[in-house]
């Protein structure tokens, strides 16, 4: 008799209508950014008078979310760019525009307070009122996002796709760090500052303050509804075994920074092959109680390895 093969099915199907999909295009944004916001903002009023201010402006022109509003709206443009070579390059890409006061750059990591908080350096630009915000930094976004001295009518902001809806992770406050935050975790805080979800792209969500959601007609979205194709799934046998699935080679979990990497179903075990076992098997009570205390040994034992290791460099260290 053939063995039947093991049935696997990924439901990540968009739980929502999302009407601003249409208007999706990408001029100089990564995943349809452009498109929408020129829909969304030409709400609030022509685009050439917009105020538009990114984070993490990079060279001003790959994959910005504002690069368009700039060169082809003639909008008002800040770039906040902490890297000095990539503000350099922002400079020279938009060197006419700056010199018609039309751009602004900034070589800055943007502050809670002080000179380099939002509010102080549109000031700078000489614009009293922010229309749009993009925030994109890679890891901090939740925490500027949090600190932001000022209320935008529009904010785009990443959030890490591989983290589930269900799960609401926030990175440590390290600008060292590169994890950020999970879709549910900044939308949550959106709610607390007065923002809700109108749309969301493959790793951004679009927020519009509550004040002008009837005024725009948009409709809103769950953030429990966000769904994303770069999720992973761990599920166990009931010997223990673990399955780890998601939408990469063989339904192996994906990571959409390292499109090539390829991971098994069953490459990660929490426990070696030789401790997966069910407590109902046929094999003798004996065999299965040794293997019982056997895994008990190898859990406890692996628990304590990181110690182990920290306390060995720490005492290196002192030395």
């Amino acid at each position: 008799m053939e063995k039947q093969s093991q049935f696997l099915k990924i439901n990540n199907e968009s739980r929502v209508n999302l009407e601003l999909k249409k208007y999706e295009k990408n001029i100089y944004s990564q995943f349809g950014q452009d498109g929408v916001l020129e829909e969304v903002l030409s709400k609030i009023c022509p685009l050439e008078n917009i105020n538009a201010f990114e984070v993490g402006g990079w060279d001003g022109v790959k994959l910005s979310n504002i690069c368009n509003l700039a060169v082809n709206h003639n909008s008002n443009c800040i770039f906040v760019e902490a890297n000095k070579k990539k503000y350099l390059q922002i400079l020279e890409n938009h060197k006419s525009r700056i010199n018609k006061n039309k751009v602004f750059a900034f070589n800055e990591y943007l502050t809670a307070k002080g000179g380099s908080s939002a509010g102080n350096l549109i000031k700078k630009a000489g614009i009293k009122e922010l229309d749009f915000i993009s925030i994109d930094v890679d890891g901090m976004d939740y925490f500027i996002f949090r600190d932001l001295d000022i209320s935008p009518k529009v904010i785009l902001i990443e959030f890490n796709q591989t983290f589930h809806s269900d799960i609401e992770f926030i990175q440590e406050e390290d600008p060292s760090l590169n994890f950020g935050a999970s879709s549910t975790a900044i939308a949550k805080l959106a709610i607390k500052k007065g923002y809700s979800i109108i749309h969301y792209f493959e790793c951004d969500l679009l927020l519009v303050r509550n004040d002008l959601l009837e005024k725009m007609h948009f409709k809103t979205i769950p953030y429990q509804e966000i769904t994303s194709k770069h999720y992973s799934y761990i599920g166990f046998g009931y010997d223990a075994k673990m399955f780890s699935f998601g939408f990469g080679e063989k339904k192996g979990p994906y990571c959409p920074w390292e499109k090539n990497l390829k991971i098994s179903t069953t490459k990660f075990q929490a426990l070696p092959s030789f401790l997966q076992i069910k407590y109902d098997s046929p094999k003798p009570v004996q065999f299965i109680l040794l293997r019982f205390f056997i895994r008990l040994i190898y859990i406890g034992a692996i628990r304590k390895i990181p110690s182990y290791i920290k306390r060995y460099f720490e005492d290196s260290n002192k030395r």
